[in-house]
């Protein structure tokens, strides 16, 4: 959470620019483990664990961060390296939480199941209150979910956790007519006039968005 926070609210200063800061949707990586009950998602979350390998972990790291982190010894500190590769996966375990130091090791442990996003356990209850935890803490509209496996992490998802936030009106029971930015946003299916991008539409598309 103290990572994510403030970059939230930096997105949504977009607001300066011109932009409702409320169209503007922010969805977190999040994995989760669940089942019927707290105990069976933490006995499965430790079976997970054991399961997890340190070179593979860190090969994905270093994927995406374009560091080579098997120049490394583990209980060495990541420090920031620029790169041409993906930057945020960096910036996530170097200056996102100034409060924190990141060993190789750490990194290793905390990408080895599901990526470098937030790992929730427990019952579907238990999985609804993080979320709405985070969402309260960090702004954020809702979570991009990675998995563990497929399709067994997204089937316990559906089973266990989409009902208990269907009950507290946190998602939807039907899917809703029109385009994706339609769903997203309630919005019309192109960019409004507010959106910078609607500047360089072409004639014609202008039109159109004016229909």
């Amino acid at each position: 959470m103290t990572a994510l926070k403030p970059r939230v609210a930096d997105i949504r200063l977009a607001a300066e620019a011109g932009r409702d800061p409320a169209a503007i949707k922010i969805f977190a990586m999040a994995t989760v483990v669940t089942g019927p009950t707290d105990a069976r998602r933490g006995s499965q979350a430790c079976g997970l664990s054991a399961l997890r390998q340190s070179r593979g972990a860190l090969t994905l790291m270093s994927g995406w961060t374009g560091v080579d982190l098997s120049t490394f010894r583990l209980d060495d500190e990541v420090r920031h390296v620029e790169t041409d590769a993906g930057r945020t996966a960096m910036e996530n375990i170097t200056r996102a939480d100034p409060s924190r130091v990141w060993t190789v090791r750490e990194v290793a442990q905390h990408v080895g199941i599901g990526g470098i996003g937030p790992v929730f356990v427990g019952s579907g209850r238990t999985v609804a209150d993080l979320m709405e935890a985070w969402i309260a803490e960090t702004g954020v509209d809702g979570f991009n979910l990675a998995y563990v496996v497929a399709p067994e992490s997204f089937e316990d998802v559906v089973e266990h956790v989409v009902p208990e936030l269907q009950r507290r009106g946190r998602y939807k029971r039907a899917y809703a007519p029109g385009t994706l930015r339609e769903k997203l946003g309630g919005a019309g299916p192109r960019l409004p006039s507010s959106h910078p991008a609607s500047g360089f539409r072409s004639p014609r598309a202008h039109a159109q968005a004016a229909e």
